[in-house]
């Protein structure tokens, strides 16, 4: 059974966002600190900010800037605790840099996003969304050295980069990243302009209405997004899904009663799921659901916000 309610893009929570944003400027144990990364991370991180709040209407809480030496020298961050002889010969093998600044900074911390500025990190740049609101978005060098006009020839220097140091790539791809740490996923075939699809054209870019509405139903730009005594859908769950098939959508805290939401711009379509179990539950997807989020409901309760891209068969 299925109950299909009217919603507006334009609803959000007023006040101050729940979740921090805690920017790193990083660098190996074996590499020097450039003062022109510290100050050029700091204005873009609050460049960023503006740039999202002019969008959404709201914008993320930014923590200061954190300065931080790894104890991980550039090998060990690239390869691991014994990096191998191809990765000691060329410094654009990388097999272990994500590993690596997760150990240098401390870990990925739930409730909070981990973005970091990684000197030696070259055009690596990556993002995610994982356990309970834990993100994470990172470049390296691509991103520092056009950013502050000074190169450190210790890591992977832009001499080595065409156009992820042009225009407006890379401060673009900070946002751009960050995006993926908040959740959002590339638009892929959906009409319109986004930072999401392209971030070369930043600042000079927009977000989609979808993506709009799942930075609003976030409680990293608004207070109270979601009830801890609702249901929870896991991050982890695919992040694609086709009209009018069955899919399990894994989470925990499932009871018999609760329900499944799809939301896009234009409507929520309510779901009662065919089979329930504690940690997943089991519906079919809606025909004519736009790219948005699911989440699930128990009675007024309403869980986290899981985006999805929809498709047709």
């Amino acid at each position: 059974m299925t109950t299909v309610i009217l919603a507006g893009l334009l609803a959000t929570q007023a006040g101050s966002a729940t979740y921090p944003v805690q920017p790193y400027y990083l660098y190996p144990a074996d590499q020097p600190y450039h003062k022109a990364y510290e100050e050029a991370a700091n204005k873009i991180a609050k460049e960023i900010q503006a740039w999202y709040k002019e969008r959404v209407g709201t914008t993320f809480r930014l923590k200061p800037l954190i300065v931080k030496q790894s104890k991980l020298s550039y090998a060990q961050m690239r390869g691991g605790a014994n990096p191998s002889e191809e990765v000691l010969a060329d410094k654009q093998k990388m097999p272990r840099w994500w590993e690596g600044v997760e150990q240098s900074v401390g870990g990925w911390k739930d409730r909070e996003v981990t973005w970091v500025f990684a000197q030696g990190g070259g055009g690596y740049a990556a993002a995610n969304l994982i356990r309970t609101y834990a993100g994470i978005g990172m470049f390296g060098d691509w991103v520092l050295e056009p950013i502050s006009g000074v190169r450190e020839p210790a890591a992977i220097t832009a001499d080595l980069a065409t156009w992820q140091v042009q225009g407006g790539v890379p401060m673009g791809t900070t946002a751009h990243e960050l995006g993926h740490a908040f959740g959002l996923h590339h638009p892929d075939d959906y009409p319109g302009k986004s930072i999401m699809r392209w971030h070369g054209d930043y600042p000079k870019t927009d977000l989609l209405d979808h993506e709009l509405l799942i930075l609003r139903n976030s409680p990293y730009f608004v207070p109270n997004a979601y009830s801890a005594q609702a249901p929870w859908v896991d991050f982890e769950n695919e992040d694609k899904m086709v009209w009018d098939t069955i899919v399990r959508v894994r989470g925990r805290g499932f009871k018999e009663g609760d329900e499944l939401e799809f939301v896009d711009v234009k409507k929520t379509i309510v779901t009662r799921p065919m089979v329930i179990e504690p940690g997943a539950v089991t519906v079919r997807v809606p025909k004519e659901i736009g790219p948005g989020f699911i989440r699930a409901r128990r009675g007024d309760l309403k869980g986290n916000a899981v985006p999805v891209n929809f498709y047709p068969k």
